[in-house]
């Protein structure tokens, strides 16, 4: 049974890389406390700064639709001024606001994957010369600790998943220390992404649709129903996950694997596999949450800081203001 658990293991761990080539940067919590400190005058406004500050990732989770995933998630992060064109009302502006902050050209992505500030700029990395970004540093820091648990060796996964595997891990520990600068961080992400806002899948339709029907030689409107179909989902993820930042930590850590385990089924599903009764993958997925959190703990925060600095003055010098 074990042989059995630990192929499925790595059935899922593949799935997951096949099917999204781009791996995830910062976490949400780390963009809900970044986009939160460029305030606004309305709570209403700012309440959109951080959901438009979110809108970026909204599509990661869409296992079903491998390609289109694929493709916006290059759009959103790289293509990411079209929102801001977009944009016209106040409140479609505050939510480009924080859509184009996430960025990872020179937003707050960008010192998660391609340089880190205070740790992980491109060079830096023992063994991995050419890549950059505080969280690709800690996922190979953490491949190393995981790598000596006997259950994770045991999966026998190729270096490549070991990678995806560990990114992972890191993000949500990262999320999870977030709440030492601001205890309230799932709450204010919860609030923001609760209440149903008609402006963003709006502004979305009118900056990604048509050029998704075009790529995929659908209809502009397939196109804007995958993009709104698409948004509930994650309104409605990022609302569990604020919930999940407001509970203590081992809950908080129990609650994070929890999730994962289930992403993990969704994908395993697309293939037509479902777990075998008795498959627990959260004791391990909880273990490399806390090795991720005692990674980061000591030096995660500058990093935060300078990322803060870096991107209000990349904004400022693109002229994105409101």
């Amino acid at each position: 049974m074990k042989i059995r658990h630990s192929m499925i293991f790595g059935a899922l761990i593949a799935a997951l890389v096949i099917l999204p080539s781009a791996a995830f940067p910062w976490g949400w919590a780390v963009h809900t406390y970044i986009d939160d400190q460029f305030s606004a005058k309305w709570a209403l406004r700012n309440g959109n700064q951080l959901y438009g500050g979110l809108a970026p990732d909204m599509f990661n989770f869409r296992y079903d639709q491998a390609a289109y995933r694929e493709y916006l998630f290059d759009q959103t992060h790289n293509n990411f001024m079209e929102m801001w064109e977009e944009a016209v009302s106040k409140p479609g502006k505050a939510l480009a606001f924080g859509f184009v902050s996430h960025n990872e050209v020179w937003g707050v992505d960008s010192t998660a994957h391609r340089s880190g500030i205070t740790l992980g700029q491109k060079g830096t990395i023992p063994g991995h010369p050419d890549e950059g970004g505080y969280v690709i540093a800690k996922t190979y820091q953490l491949k190393a600790i995981l790598e000596q648990v006997p259950q994770f060796n045991a999966l026998q996964l190729p270096e490549p998943l070991k990678v995806t595997v560990a990114h992972e891990l890191v993000e949500r520990g990262v999320d999870l220390l977030m709440r030492t600068l601001d205890p309230m961080l799932g709450a204010k992400m919860s609030a923001a992404a609760l209440p149903p806002n008609p402006n963003l899948p709006m502004l979305m339709e009118k900056a990604f649709a048509d050029d998704l029907a075009e790529a995929f030689s659908i209809s502009s409107r397939d196109a804007a129903r995958f993009i709104a179909e698409s948004e509930r989902q994650y309104r409605e993820m990022l609302d569990l996950y604020g919930q999940a930042l407001m509970q203590d930590t081992a809950t908080a850590i129990y609650l994070n694997a929890l999730q994962l385990e289930q992403v993990a089924e969704q994908v395993l599903a697309a293939y037509g596999i479902t777990l075998p009764d008795g498959v627990d993958l959260k004791p391990l997925l909880q273990l490399g949450i806390l090795q991720a959190m005692n990674l980061c703990a000591g030096d995660f925060a500058p990093e935060i800081f300078a990322t803060l600095n870096f991107v209000d003055q990349q904004l400022a010098e693109h002229g994105i203001a409101y």
